[in-house]
């Protein structure tokens, strides 16, 4: 923590945040992390190795694509994503840097933590249609499609799901239904965000998070 104050976290709550996020794991065997701009503010929540705080709706950051994570970044800063303590942040820094902390959060990898709830087993059927083949009486696409096989991502195009904490993914479905989150192209998300019922969500965030990194 003596590191983190030295480099001075921009807002309290990122502070709150750490209890819960920095309880972090080893990195893996081999791995070394790259040179990058300062990612002491981003570690506090998001974890030493970018692993998230699921408990927290806090997102992993390990092995996201870069362009992606560089964008939500601008989106923080020009308001067209909201959350509080992720502008304050953005906003602090240059175009830049925000490129590099994206660039970075790339390169490196962490290992999955295990939800604390267990996902029924007709949750997670449920779940794994939506994902392969969507609905066609609910008029909601695969969510495959779109995020790669399994969720595994698709560079410059949309972000992994697989191994993401299944109380961020309903956090953010449930944002794109109420339009306060709607940073996405042609209003794809937030289309289908409005056909999904509760339940759906519920089952559909399982299964990703069940995914756990192998698809990544």
């Amino acid at each position: 923590m003596s590191r983190l104050a030295l480099h001075g976290v921009r807002a309290l709550a990122l502070w709150l945040c750490a209890a819960a996020a920095l309880a972090a794991t080893s990195a893996p065997a081999g791995k070394t992390r790259p040179p990058t701009a300062n990612a002491a503010p981003c570690e506090a929540c998001h974890g030493v190795h970018g692993e998230g705080a699921p408990l927290a709706a806090i997102p992993r950051l390990a092995g996201q694509s870069a362009d992606y994570l560089a964008k939500q970044l601008d989106d923080y800063e020009n308001h067209t994503r909201d959350n509080v303590i992720m502008r304050n942040f953005a906003r602090g820094l240059s175009g830049s840097e925000r490129a590099q902390l994206g660039a970075y959060y790339a390169t490196l990898a962490a290992p999955h933590t295990a939800e604390t709830v267990v996902p029924s087993a007709q949750q997670l059927v449920r779940g794994r249609q939506l994902a392969f083949e969507g609905d066609e009486v609910e008029r909601v696409q695969a969510c495959d499609n779109c995020h790669g096989p399994d969720g595994s991502g698709l560079p410059h195009s949309a972000p992994y799901l697989a191994g993401q904490s299944a109380e961020y993914l309903a956090s953010q479905i449930r944002a794109w239904q109420k339009g306060t989150r709607k940073n996405d192209a042609g209003k794809l998300m937030v289309t289908v965000a409005e056909q999904l019922s509760s339940a759906d969500i519920t089952a559909v965030s399982a299964y990703f998070a069940s995914r756990g990194t192998e698809a990544n």
